[in-house]
């Protein structure tokens, strides 16, 4: 989080020029919403594990999304379809019609399509593999003596359903550097991953309602996004009109063909300017906010349901009893449930659907980026007193704003989800 905000802030006051080139711009713009990849904004815990005098880690409980994957079916045909615009960028270019400065063409044109990419749709990339895969190593690194040795009853892995989560999570293990730890099987009915799957008022009031959606596509009529429509289509400089549709489907050629492991940004994204990737990621913050965030009510109380766990299981590592790591692999939708349940991220007003706030809090670049993760480390202490704390860790950093300095006393981490244990589906029943 640290590295976005400075980022950001560097960025902020570099001069404007008239010709903006892609292939060199000492700052460009890495924040994708959802599909941001994690090296862009991730810390590491291996400088940033909290540590504290007199003090023992115990127990970590993770819940972690899954990492890079490639599009879904319905996403991956637009992008398909959406290829053909290249040849119409190279045309208008040799007019002399496309504004695109020579070196953005040739990286374009050079650029050769995965078809991978498409006939598999969902599933995880090797880049993905190797993100989940880089959180166990450093986790393994950070918290050496507690991770060193682990018998069956001293861990429990599960990924929700999905290849992609599976496969995420076997990196996660791979990382941690044990051969023979055991993943769960997903569960096939109620799961604390994904309690919205069998919540049927949230399937039919939020994710099934076209109303969630309407704030994002509202903003699609706003001023902001409007004149970014008009600056591609001008940039270009091309006859072919590009819809909304094939905004998003060059938009995602941009996100889903950008290494973060290899810091190298895919040519697609030499089509817009830095302000028009800021206006583009905001139609998916809308969309995370209604959908799974503080816009809608129930999202908070699914939040709680998953946050219970983690209750019981500091709860049992206290009394003898618990595991030394619960890790979960997750959809970015849990995450933000999650994020939404501890109040975290919250802004003081609702976003607005016509006017952008830059410094808003609720940013699906931090939260919902490929392997985002938030990470729980019980510590045992020599103290009469508060003799166990809890650290929070946000994608690899201590999550300072839920407690002081980022420690919990075990007083306030337990009046903080104790409440969760009275929250229950039967909400999801009610009409």
């Amino acid at each position: 989080m640290k590295l976005l905000l400075t980022v950001l802030a560097i960025c902020s006051i570099q001069t404007v020029s008239s010709t903006f080139c892609f292939w060199n711009t000492g700052c460009p713009y890495k924040y994708f919403s959802n599909k941001t990849p994690y090296n862009s904004v991730r810390g590491d815990i291996r400088d940033s594990v909290v540590k504290l005098t007199g003090c023992e880690p115990v127990s970590i409980w993770g819940l972690i999304r899954h990492g890079q994957r490639n599009p879904g079916t319905e996403f991956g045909k637009h992008m398909k379809e959406a290829l053909v615009i290249k040849e119409h960028v190279e045309a208008s270019y040799n007019k002399g019609n496309c504004s695109l400065c020579a070196q953005d063409v040739e990286n374009l044109l050079n650029w050769q399509v995965n078809m991978e990419m498409f006939d598999k749709p969902f599933q995880l990339t090797k880049e993905g593999y190797q993100e989940s895969e880089g959180i166990g190593r450093r986790f393994k690194q950070a918290f050496p003596k507690l991770l060193e040795k682990l018998d069956q009853h001293d861990y429990l892995f599960r990924p929700a359903q999905g290849a992609w989560m599976a496969d995420s999570a076997k990196g996660f293990v791979k990382g941690l550097g044990n051969k023979d730890l055991t993943i769960q099987p997903p569960k096939t009915n109620f799961d604390i991953l994904s309690p919205y799957d069998t919540c049927k008022k949230y399937i039919t009031d939020v994710k099934g309602n076209p109303e969630t959606y309407a704030p994002s596509v509202r903003y699609l009529s706003s001023s902001e996004y409007l004149a970014s429509k008009d600056r591609i289509q001008r940039r270009l400089g091309i006859n072919y009109i590009l819809t909304d549709t094939n905004i998003t489907a060059l938009y995602d050629l941009c996100r889903y063909t950008t290494s973060g492991l290899e810091n190298k940004l895919s040519p697609w994204c030499a089509l817009f300017t830095t302000q028009d990737l800021k206006v583009l990621e905001y139609i998916a913050d809308l969309r995370h906010y209604y959908k799974s965030g503080y816009g809608t009510p129930i999202n908070e109380l699914l939040g709680q349901i998953t946050l219970t766990d983690l209750l019981k299981s500091f709860k049992d590592a206290k009394s003898g009893k618990g595991k030394k790591i619960t890790s979960y692999v997750t959809h970015a939708t849990m995450m933000d449930m999650v994020y939404t349940a501890l109040q975290l991220f919250k802004d003081d007003e609702p976003l607005s659907t016509s006017q952008r706030k830059a410094d808003r809090k609720w940013r699906s670049s931090k939260l919902a980026v490929f392997s985002s993760n938030l990470m729980a480390v019980l510590n045992k202490c020599d103290k009469a007193v508060d003799d166990y704390n809890v650290v929070f860790y946000f994608n690899e950093e201590p999550l300072q704003s839920i407690c002081r300095e980022g420690v919990c006393t075990w007083q306030e981490f337990e009046d903080k989800l104790s409440p969760f244990t009275e929250t229950n589906t039967e909400f999801c029943h009610n009409e």
